[in-house]
């Protein structure tokens, strides 16, 4: 019996595509496999898929081409676009005059999946308010997974669903763009701070806040967000359990308050402290909002799912040993008495202002890339009025000195290790270095992981470089004011 044919447009090098050839190749389809880039540009993707023999027969390459031939379109019933890709590429343009159906890969994981599945979606803190939550289900006895955007596709943990289990799903923007609320449907939605980001993608933040929108309209029992975020709160829909957490007396009614350092809840079902924040792990007082956005969100799910619902204790058991997220704000190392901090995850300024406002001493800031939307006044300033000094690289370097030269002491440089460098030289003992680049990574890398691993090349060669001064800081100042 010949197999229907999907494409798969963007294969990519986070899991997703990959794991979308297995879930179409499962479905019965025959595979043609597209991308831009090339077979060694990929080469982590495509030795992954190559390895498996029984997809081989299933599988056609066509890798390396520009994407607008509309012959990878004969025979295709069924289009799988990488997230990345915008709605205007040329292909799709083709597929919507063909009439063959657009998808991605967290519709075919909705679609099919039997568990209860969460939405954890925002601007900032989405992985970490993510796998917070998911270690504290897993901590009051639900089997959890926990996967999308964060890095993970879910489609490749088939072997082990169950309409028992809650899957925590992280979605983007981009992802959001192309999923219909009205078809996939959600237990709850998580969204954390809603802000501004990705207007070189959305066109301009009406469009983006509409996409986040989305998030919220897909959920059917909860919708759980943060106390004086007006965009969040207009996103509320009809039936919807709203569950408002911040600083004690910042909102009428809170489900959940900081207050004097420690994190309260008000659920009419266990309500008390949870937890203090010197006991967390993640560094950050702005960390405590994603703490109180998945206890929340935890309390509605164990409700629901586990007899004895007063898991306050267990959940912030799990909340407080939560540790930072690879490439999210935490201490790389100490060296020569200078705090090192990376937080490469950052694209985006409010961020970047969230980890420095968090820093213990005089930090020295090390950022740059690609701007998203040409806007360098405003984040020059905020930024410029917060450190003892500023190390450019990149795109940014030159516009963001000319706003912040005459706040603070700068450099510029054309690449990543000598703006390091700088800052290393600048600083002194008790002081702070913080990378966290606050702009996209387009210009000089092909992502944010790749120019995470030169930052932690270059922390790596430092401690061998100063290995008879090493030493971490026994008196390091707390992270929590």
């Amino acid at each position: 019996m010949s197999r229907r044919q999907a494409l798969v447009l963007g294969l990519g090098r986070f899991g997703g595509g990959v794991a979308s050839v297995r879930h179409l190749v499962r479905l019965g389809y025959k595979v043609r496999v597209t991308d831009r880039a090339t077979a060694a540009d990929l080469q982590d993707s495509v030795a992954t898929l190559a390895a498996e023999p029984e997809l081989e027969e299933h599988l056609e390459w066509r890798l390396g081409e520009p994407g607008d031939d509309t012959s990878l379109l004969d025979g295709i019933e069924l289009l799988v676009c990488n997230p990345g890709i915008p709605s205007q590429h040329p292909l799709l343009e083709f597929a919507d005059q063909r009439d063959v159906p657009i998808t991605q890969e967290v519709n075919l994981f909705l679609e099919s999946y039997p568990g209860k599945v969460v939405v954890v979606s925002g601007t900032n803190g989405k992985s970490t308010t993510a796998t917070l939550l998911a270690n504290a289900l897993r901590r009051c006895g639900v089997d959890t997974l926990l996967g999308g955007n964060i890095g993970h596709s879910l489609l490749d943990d088939q072997a082990t669903w169950s309409s028992s289990q809650v899957a925590v799903l992280e979605l983007s923007s981009f992802q959001l763009e192309r999923i219909d609320p009205d078809r996939h449907r959600v237990l709850g939605t998580v969204l954390t701070r809603i802000t501004a980001d990705h207007l070189d993608r959305h066109g301009d933040l009406a469009s983006y806040q509409a996409a986040k929108g989305r998030a919220a309209a897909m959920a059917d029992e909860f919708l759980v967000h943060t106390a004086n975020d007006q965009v969040a709160a207009g996103f509320a829909q009809e039936g919807q359990s709203v569950l408002v957490h911040g600083p004690h007396d910042s909102h009428a009614s809170l489900a959940a308050s900081s207050r004097d350092g420690t994190v309260w809840s008000h659920m009419v079902s266990d309500p008390g402290p949870v937890l203090t924040t010197r006991a967390l792990e993640l560094p950050g007082d702005f960390q405590v909002e994603n703490v109180m956005a998945a206890f929340l969100a935890s309390t509605q799910i164990t409700d629901v799912l586990v007899a004895d619902s007063g898991c306050r204790h267990a959940a912030a058991m799990a909340l407080a040993t939560t540790g930072p997220l690879t490439n999210r704000l935490q201490l790389s190392a100490t060296v020569a008495g200078r705090h090192i901090f990376g937080n490469a995850v950052s694209t985006q300024i409010d961020s970047t202002l969230s980890a420095i406002d968090s820093l213990p001493g005089q930090v020295h800031w090390v950022g740059g890339g690609k701007s998203k939307d040409g806007e360098y006044s405003e984040p020059g300033s905020q930024i410029g009025d917060r450190v003892a000094s500023a190390h450019l690289f990149g795109a940014v370097a030159m516009p963001m000195a000319k706003v912040m030269g005459n706040r603070v002491a700068t450099t510029v440089h054309q690449d990543l290790e000598q703006a390091l460098d700088a800052a290393w030289a600048t600083s002194r003992s008790g002081d702070t270095i913080l990378f966290s680049p606050a702009f996209a990574s387009f210009d000089q890398f092909p992502n944010f992981a790749a120019r995470a691993r030169r930052f932690d090349a270059w922390v790596h060669r430092l401690r061998e470089e100063t290995s008879p001064t090493l030493g971490t800081s026994p008196d390091l100042p707390s992270m929590h004011r």
